[in-house]
């Protein structure tokens, strides 16, 4: 069996040796320190993983991303950085669509553990890309799109965009938020950060643990590089937008998320893209975890 591909790039080539010691013998590693060389590496080879840094002079990581999944859209995209820098982290979601976001300096097991990861992922979405054939009918039940959110604003996008195909739940609370999720799957969820004095983060992040192909779109007037970080890696949000959000720049990103659930709920194999890493702030495991009993519960009573 042929070992998969890893693309490094990185400036600064002291950096790439470093992390080329980390995959010795269990990747074909490929290595450049010129971004333009990169794409030139992902348009002549498959590459199963591409781990970039953010910070270099000719193009940025995420811009680098964002090519990256144009030009080959199953090779999963990881950014590396030691920088607190929220415009990159933005634009890493929004744009290069990253699998993880990973900070320097690096646990070098942490590293391997999510590079093998994505590796294997990648297989699946090379053999899916290969046989588009296998795609699902997945027609049936409209989708569902949850707001969460106080800004009327937002919900009255939201209806005048997908009313016509979707099914639309506006929760102004987290209890209506939960009782909503009980009920069903939600296709897309729309959420503030903050409902009231509920930090809502860990609900992201287990709606994503329980249903992958959930597409969540974040609008908030956070500025905590940290938080968007986590909820790269542990909720995997498709799209961060600083509030205020233009009406156009909303509605433009609802109809991408709603062709994207389609896409992944028409090719289940997919959903591994869709994988996030476990809840680390032990105070969120602990609301997550009593978010699922209170799931449960309401399951039971809806069912009885």
């Amino acid at each position: 069996m042929s070992k998969p591909t890893l693309l490094l790039v990185d400036d600064e080539e002291r950096i790439l040796r470093s992390l080329r010691m980390l995959f010795f013998g269990g990747y074909q590693v490929r290595m450049a320190t010129d971004p333009h060389e990169a794409l030139r590496i992902m348009r002549d080879e498959r590459v199963h993983v591409i781990v970039s840094d953010q910070r270099m002079p000719v193009m940025n990581g995420s811009e680098l991303l964002r090519q990256a999944r144009e030009v080959s859209p199953a090779t999963m995209r990881i950014l590396l950085t030691g920088y607190s820098d929220l415009e990159a982290s933005i634009a890493s979601v929004n744009e290069g669509e990253v699998f993880r976001y990973l900070m320097k300096p690096w646990n070098a097991e942490e590293v391997k553990k999510v590079v093998a990861e994505a590796a294997a992922i990648a297989e699946v979405s090379f053999a899916v890309q290969q046989n588009t054939g296998a795609a699902v009918d997945a027609a049936g039940a409209k989708p569902r799109v949850l707001i969460m959110d106080h800004d009327e604003a937002t919900a009255k996008t939201v209806h005048e965009t997908l009313s016509d195909r979707c099914e639309i739940i506006w929760a102004a609370d987290a209890q209506h938020a939960m009782e909503e999720l009980a009920k069903q799957d939600v296709s897309v969820v729309v959420s503030d950060l903050m409902l009231g004095e509920t930090n809502v983060g860990y609900i992201l992040k287990t709606i994503k643990q329980l249903n992958p192909q959930t597409q969540c779109i974040v609008l908030t007037s956070f500025n905590d590089t940290s938080r968007l970080i986590e909820l790269i890696n542990q909720a995997q949000i498709t799209r961060f937008l600083p509030k205020p959000v233009s009406k156009g720049l909303l509605a433009r990103n609802l109809e991408s998320m709603l062709e994207r659930f389609h896409a992944v709920r028409n090719q289940p194999a997919l959903q591994k893209r869709q994988t996030v890493a476990p809840i680390s702030d032990p105070q969120e495991k602990i609301q997550a975890g009593n978010f699922l009993g209170m799931l449960g519960r309401l399951r039971a009573r809806i069912g009885a």
